[in-house]
C-alpha cells in the first residue's frame, strides 16, 4: 500500500510538471498559420507571418500579430473564423485540479483515484476575435462566453448619466449610453433574448431615473410582454394595437413639437443643452405589425402608413428633443425596417438570426446568422461588433424594481389616456413644463 502510495505521487509529479510545461509553452500561433495556409489565405509570392504573441493573464486571452500579404484583407480572415475557431478546438485537453486531490480517500483504490484525476480531460472551448489596424490582430480566449449571466440589483445602481449595462463581452461589460446613442434597434429570431433586453433595458432606466424617465410602450404582441409596466407612473403611454398604437405616436410627435418650439424660442439646440432632464423611451416590440407593405385592407395600410411616418420623425428628431426609439421586430426585413429609420438607429443589438440577409437588415452586415443558438447570445453594434451574452432578468428582480412605481388608477383609465401633458399658459398655445437643472 505504501509503496503504490509513493510510486503514484512520484507518477503524479512527472506528469504534473510535464503537463504544467506543455500547457505554459503552448502555442497557437502555429496552429493559426497552419489554418491560414489550408484555407488558401495565402499570395502566389507570400503567407501570413507571425511577428508578435503577448499573454494578457488578466483577460486570459493571447493575442497574436500577424503581417498579412498585400491582396487579402480583414474580412477574408473573418469569413474563415468558423474553420480558425473550430481548429483551435479540435482536440481535448488534461485538465488537473489541484483542489480535487483534497477529496482523495486513503484506501486500496487511491492509485485508481489518482489516475483518474491525472488522466482528466476536458473539451476546448476557446473563442477569437480579430481585428485589422495595419497588422492583422488575433486574439485568442482560453474559454469562451458563459451561457447566462445574471443581473443584480447592485449592477445597476451607481451608473453614469443614461448608461444601461447590456451584458458580457469576452473581455469586458458592454454598457450602452442612450445620450450618445439615442435610439436602439433590435432584431433577431423569436424566444432568442429580445423581450429579456427589454426587459433589462426598462428595468435599469426605472431604477436609476424614476423621476427623469418616461415611457409610451407600444406592445403589438397584445400587450402581454409589457403588461407589468402597463400601469407605471412613469408610463405615459400603452398601446396592445394598430388603432391604439396611433393615439400614442401621435401624442409623443406632438410632445416632440411642444419640446422642439421650446427650445427654438429659448435658443438651445438640444435638451441636454437647456437642462431638462426627463428622457422619454418610445419601446416599440414587434414593430413588423405596423409596416404596411403587403397590408390589403386600405384602412388599416392607411393606419399603418400614418404609424410609420411618425416613427420617422421620432427617429429623426427625437435625439434633439429627449425621445428615444427602441425598435424591436423579430421579423427583421427591408419591408419590416425602413431605411429612413434605420439611418437614424446607429446602435443595433441583433440576436440570431436564420440568414445573411436578415443579419444584414439589423447590422448592415452578416455575421448574426452565425452565432450560437443561444439564448441571449446576441451582437451588439455601435462603432464596431462586439459579441456578447446579454444580462438575464429575473421576474422576481423585475417585480422589486416596478412594485414602489405601480399608479393606483386602474388599467382602463391608463388606456384612455394614452399620453397627458401638464399644460401651462403661455400667451399662445400651452407647452409642456419642464424642470431645469
Amino acid at each position: 500500500m505504501l509503496f503504490e502510495f509513493i510510486t503514484t505521487s512520484t507518477m503524479l509529479g512527472v506528469l504534473g510538471a510535464s503537463y504544467y510545461f506543455k500547457t505554459n509553452h503552448s502555442d497557437d500561433g502555429e496552429k493559426i498559420l497552419k489554418i491560414a495556409e489550408n484555407c488558401g489565405l495565402r499570395t502566389k509570392e507570400e503567407k501570413i507571418r507571425l511577428y508578435r504573441r503577448n499573454r494578457n493573464k488578466e483577460q486570459h486571452f493571447t493575442e497574436y500579430v500577424f503581417k498579412i500579404p498585400l491582396g487579402l484583407e480583414l474580412e477574408d480572415f473573418q469569413n474563415k473564423r468558423g474553420k480558425f475557431k473550430d481548429g483551435l478546438n479540435n482536440r481535448s485537453e488534461r485538465k488537473i485540479i489541484l483542489k480535487d486531490f483534497k477529496k482523495l480517500k486513503i484506501d486500496r483504490s487511491l492509485p485508481k483515484q489518482i489516475e483518474s484525476l491525472l488522466y482528466n480531460r476536458i473539451s476546448l472551448s476557446k473563442e477569437i476575435e480579430m481585428e485589422y489596424d495595419g497588422m492583422l490582430k488575433i486574439r485568442v480566449y482560453d474559454r469562451g462566453l458563459e451561457s447566462r449571466y445574471d443581473l443584480t440589483e447592485d449592477m445597476i445602481t451607481g451608473r453614469k448619466k443614461w448608461h444601461v449595462p447590456i451584458g458580457k463581452g469576452l473581455n469586458k461589460e458592454v454598457v450602452h449610453d442612450f445620450e450618445k446613442a439615442p435610439h436602439v434597434l433590435i432584431g433577431g429570431a423569436t424566444d432568442m433574448g429580445k423581450s429579456n433586453i427589454l426587459n433589462l433595458i426598462t428595468c435599469v432606466l426605472l431604477k436609476n431615473h424614476p423621476e427623469d424617465v418616461k415611457f409610451t410602450l407600444i406592445d403589438l404582441k397584445g400587450g402581454l410582454e409589457f403588461g407589468p409596466y402597463e400601469r407605471l407612473k412613469q408610463v405615459e403611454g400603452f398601446a396592445s394595437n394598430a388603432e391604439e398604437a396611433k393615439i400614442a405616436l401621435e401624442s409623443i410627435q406632438s410632445k416632440m413639437g411642444k419640446t422642439f418650439e421650446f427650445l427654438r424660442m429659448n435658443g438651445f439646440k438640444d435638451v441636454k443643452r437647456a437642462g431638462i432632464k426627463e428622457r422619454h423611451f418610445v419601446i416599440i416590440d414587434e414593430a413588423a405589425e405596423l409596416a404596411s407593405d403587403g397590408e390589403t385592407d386600405k384602412e388599416v395600410k392607411t393606419l399603418k402608413i400614418e404609424c410609420e411616418n411618425i416613427i420617422k420623425d421620432i427617429a429623426r428628431r427625437g435625439r434633439a428633443s429627449g425621445i428615444r426609439l427602441l425598435y424591436c421586430t423579430q421579423y427583421p426585413t427591408t419591408e419590416t425596417v425602413s431605411s429612413q429609420v434605420k439611418r437614424n438607429l446607429i446602435a443595433r443589438i441583433c440576436f440570431p438570426v436564420d440568414t445573411a440577409t436578415a443579419s444584414g437588415v439589423v447590422l448592415d452586415e452578416g455575421g448574426a446568422e452565425k452565432i450560437p443558438l443561444i439564448q441571449g447570445r446576441a451582437i451588439y453594434k455601435r462603432n464596431r461588433k462586439t459579441e456578447l451574452q446579454t444580462y438575464y432578468v429575473d421576474e422576481s428582480l423585475i417585480e422589486s424594481i416596478i412594485k414602489p412605481h405601480i399608479n393606483i388608477r386602474s388599467r382602463g383609465e391608463k388606456k384612455n389616456a394614452p399620453h397627458q401633458h401638464d399644460k401651462a399658459e403661455a400667451g399662445r398655445s400651452y407647452i409642456t413644463k419642464f424642470e431645469e437643472a
